[in-house]
């Protein structure tokens, strides 16, 4: 009897291991928020790009969904030599899930400053959150869909005694 159970967990602890993900996955996929950074600080639509599978599904802060690589990143350049051609773009905070070795969801907070209104005049420093959903294709880890949200400056009455996983800085949120 002893032995039976003794099998049983090692076969689970097998199963386990199998299905973990490895660290130079886990590696990998929280620097996608950094290349993602990276590449919006250097103002290079094209290299933002790279990180993006070709059919990625990416909504826009201001809520345009963009369907594909190509488009993604005509839209980026466009932005990141106009609107946002000295915006500066900070991660926060990155927090992973693997949902299946080659599949993960990431969840990051960030700030920038630096961009501007389409009417001209200067931002406010802003900050926000990114859902990211990473595959590893062909052995590379690409973002097959994003959103980005702004986050309100101030906190909601629904909030009241919840504390989310990542806490967004700003105005009447917590430190910056």
């Amino acid at each position: 009897m002893i032995r039976f159970f003794g099998c049983i967990a090692l076969l689970f602890a097998a199963t386990l291991a199998v299905g973990a993900p490895t660290n130079p996955d886990d590696k990998a996929v929280r620097k996608l928020p950094l290349a993602f950074c990276a590449a919006f600080n250097h103002h290079d639509g094209h290299e933002l790009a790279k990180i993006m599978a070709d059919d990625v599904d990416f909504v826009t802060v201001g809520a345009y969904w963009l369907h594909g690589r190509p488009d993604f990143e005509k839209y980026h350049t466009r932005m990141l030599n106009g609107r946002f051609a000295k915006i500066e773009m900070e991660p926060l905070h990155i927090v992973v899930r693997f949902l299946h070795p080659d599949i993960a969801i990431i969840h990051w907070s960030w700030t920038c400053v630096g961009d501007v209104n389409i009417d001209g005049t200067a931002r406010r420093r802003r900050y926000g959150m990114m859902t990211m959903v990473a595959e590893k294709r062909n052995g590379a880890w690409l973002i097959a869909a994003s959103q980005n949200d702004d986050a309100d400056p101030t906190i909601s009455p629904e909030m009241e005694g919840i504390t989310p996983p990542i806490p967004i800085p700003g105005p009447g949120q917590g430190p910056k």
